[in-house]
Order: C-alpha cells, then structure tokens, then sequence
C-alpha cells in the first residue's frame, strides 16, 4: 500500500476514533446523570447492526467515522414527555458536566496517546538533547539575513534560557509575525540577534540555524533526477556544489532555491565517496508543499535515540506535550482575531490527510504525536463559544443560568441556525485554500 493510502487510512481512523471518544465522554456522563440514551452508534448513517440493552440502541452505522450519541430530549424542537431522565429535565449544572465531557475526553485520549509512546519508547533525532550548537545556516534564511553563522552557540531566546535544541525548538514565541530576539555566543562573546518570524515559517531551523544532523537517502522517485544521477537509498550525502552537507533541511532549502541548475552532490557509499551531478526538475511530489525544484528523493531524520521513561515520567512527559501543544493551538486562534494568522493558513480535511501522509512515513511514533495534536485540537475547538459546538452550549446555559430560566425554542433555533451557518462558511474557506494549495504555482 503506498504511503498516500496508508496517510488517508491513518486520517480515517484517528478522525474515527477521536469522534468516537469524544461521544463516549458525553455518552458516560449522560448515564451517570441518569438521563436516558436511545442510540449510541459507531458511525453515521443507517443502522446495520447492534443490540439493544436497556433503553439503549447500541448499533453499527454506514459510515464508520467516528459517531453520535442520541439522548431522550436533548433537542428544544422536539416534543418531550416531561420524563424525569431526559437531558432537558435536568438541572443545569448536570446538562453542564455532559456537555464538556466530549472536549474533556479528547485532552484525555492526547495524554494517554502520548502517556504510552512515552513509555513504550519514541525516536528522537540525537541533536534533540545536545547544546543549540548551530552547525549550518539556511541559505536565504531568516536567521542567515540576521547574521547568524556556523559555530554560534545559541543560549538565550526572548529571555528564556535553552540548554539544549528541544528547549530551543519549543519556544512559544517563535511564531509567525513575532519579532524574536536571540542570545549568541561567538568567540566568547555574547551578541544580540533580532529577527522577525515569516508568515510562511517552515520551522525553527529558519530562525536559529540548523544543528548537526547525517543526510541519508530514504526512498527514490523512480525517473526523477535522483534516481536517475545514480543516487540509492542509503546514501549518505556529504557535500553540496563544494559545501559540506550538515543538515537535510539545508540540502532541501538549496534544492529548492537551486532554479533548475545542475547541483553537485559528494555521496558515501560503502566507506567510498563520489560525485554526482543532477539538475532539480519542478514539480510536485505530493508531499501538500505544492510545486517546487526537486530530484525526487526523500530523507530519513538521521541518527535518532529511542527515549522510554519510567511510568510516572512518561505522564509527565505527555503532561507537558500536551500543555506545549494547548499553547500552540491557543496562540493560532489568538492569532486568527487579532489578524496575525489568515484563515488561509488553517488545514481542513485535505491538509490533515496530507499532513497525515507525512507523519505515516516518518513513522508509529509521528502519527501518534499528530494524533495526539488533532485530539487537543477537537477537544479546544469544540469549547468554542459558537452556537452548535459544545462551547456553543456552554453559552446558552450561561445564558440561561443568568437570566433564570430557559430560552425559548425559537431563540434556541435561531441560535443554531447561525452557529451552522458560520461554521459552513468557515469549512467551506478552509476547504477552497486547501485545494489551492494542491494547484499547480501554489
């Protein structure tokens, strides 16, 4: 199965399973409550088969992504009985438990996602715990324009001591827009490095140069340059048009700002070292980065370490992830209000399968950590205070707990109405950008 398949099955599934839990939290919560659940169903659709148990239609449903819970009068629109166990006949603060029990299983999946890859055991590229020697530069780079060089040693950035590239890599404040200032030691002296972080930030390696870091060929495209130049998989790539060769992501950077000129790559093979010369060809290697110079040839990450920690670390660990990433998604929406992030840069469905395509051929570990970030994500999206989402809900009970009684089922429709068609409008722009960044010249 290629990867491409193996990134749109890993997308179906970890979108399944997070729907999944997410109605489950509402599902348990909801019994607990005592109010009646007539369907929880794994998947959409029509029923294909289930048991009933109790009051409950347990079933199988067409559309095995994620799924729903039905609960007896949770819908303002509907006539109700009046029975004590249905969800509009409970107090508020109970409606209130069930509603953010969705959102609260979604941040509990993430810390148990990365709780276990965390103990089990994940690859962590070797230069992730060694001090933020800078050991290339990329060409055209902010962090080159800024007159960061190789053999800086970098151990401040915006006031935030870092030890080593995991503490600098992290840094909340690089992100698109910020003005990012940085502490350099050169020839023992300590020199003060401004930059100002690009919209289209590819990654940290741009602000703060790159560490040392093996280039080995992962996989060729068969008829591309690469492939064609004599390269295989296994090769290491030493040297770039005379330069040494201390990091894939400036190999690529070069590759990419090369125009179509031939490059000349120093290869090691068997204890043996050559030349080879091969002119980048453009186009798009489906990768969702869109049309570009390439020779088609993929990199592995270079010397990695397999990380396990003790039971109560590993918690600790994913803790801590899971925090850096509500940080991280909590920046991006601050952004989007204040105009600092475009809605053109947010992923829809298409980005997350193609960014999925990518954490499946890095490995268990990426698409364990990518799932773990949609997790969060669902979870801090469906706390948004807009009408249909469960955050929309949360809105209206505070409404109606002000106000000491309940809104009128018009008001209630209305309500939705306009969460729904919002939230059409935003998937509908989010959809469009995402297939235009697919289009050739984007």
């Amino acid at each position: 199965m290629s990867h491409t398949w193996v990134g749109i099955l890993a997308a179906v599934v970890g979108l399944g399973v997070m729907v999944f839990v997410h109605e489950w939290g509402h599902f348990v919560v909801a019994r607990i409550c005592g109010v009646r659940v007539d369907v929880f169903s794994l998947g959409y659709g029509n029923r294909i088969f289930g048991w009933k148990r109790g009051a409950t239609d347990y079933r199988i449903s067409v559309f095995p992504l994620g799924g729903y819970v039905k609960m007896a009068g949770d819908n303002p629109a509907e006539e109700r009985s009046g029975a004590p166990d249905e969800f509009l006949a409970k107090s508020r603060w109970r409606r209130l438990f069930i509603i953010l029990a969705g959102p609260f299983m979604n941040f509990v999946l993430a810390f148990v996602l990365l709780w276990g890859l965390y103990k089990v055991g994940v690859p962590t590229p070797a230069y992730m715990h060694q001090p933020v020697q800078v050991a290339g530069v990329i060409p055209k780079s902010p962090a080159e324009q800024a007159g960061i060089k190789a053999g800086d040693k970098i151990v401040a950035i915006d006031g935030t001591k870092v030890a080593n590239w995991d503490q600098a890599l992290s840094v909340p404040s690089i992100l698109p827009g910020r003005q990012v200032s940085i502490e350099v030691q050169r020839g023992g002296a300590t020199i003060p490095v401004t930059e100002t972080v690009p919209q289209d930030l590819a990654d940290g390696f741009n602000i703060l140069g790159c560490p040392q870091q093996r280039v080995q060929v992962d996989s060729l495209t068969r008829g591309d340059p690469a492939a064609k130049g004599g390269l295989q998989a296994g090769d290491e790539l030493v040297s770039i048009n005379g330069e040494p060769l201390v990091n894939r992501d400036i190999l690529m950077a070069t590759i990419k700002q090369s125009g179509g000129k031939p490059l000349s790559i120093g290869v090691r093979r068997d204890a043996k070292e050559f030349t080879v010369s091969m002119n980048p060809v453009y186009s798009d290697p489906g990768d969702g980065g869109g049309k570009r110079w390439v020779i088609g040839a993929s990199f592995g990450p270079g010397e990695t370490v397999r990380e396990s920690y003790s039971f109560f670390k590993a918690a600790a660990e994913s803790w801590g992830k899971n925090v850096t990433i509500t940080k991280d998604i909590l920046s991006v929406l601050g952004g989007l209000f204040s105009g600092r992030v475009s809605i053109k840069d947010l992923a829809g469905p298409v980005g997350i399968v193609s960014v999925s395509v990518q954490a499946a051929k890095l490995g268990f570990a990426e698409y364990i950590i990518f799932m773990a970030f949609l997790s969060v994500n669902l979870g801090i999206l469906n706390l948004l205070p807009i009408p249909i989402l469960d955050g929309g809900h949360v809105l209206m009970l505070a409404i109606e707990g002000s106000l000491r009684r309940d809104l009128s089922v018009t008001v209630k429709e209305r309500f939705v109405t306009v969460g729904l068609v919002f939230l059409l409008a935003v998937f509908g722009f989010v959809m469009y950008y995402d297939v235009v960044r697919l289009l050739p010249g984007h």
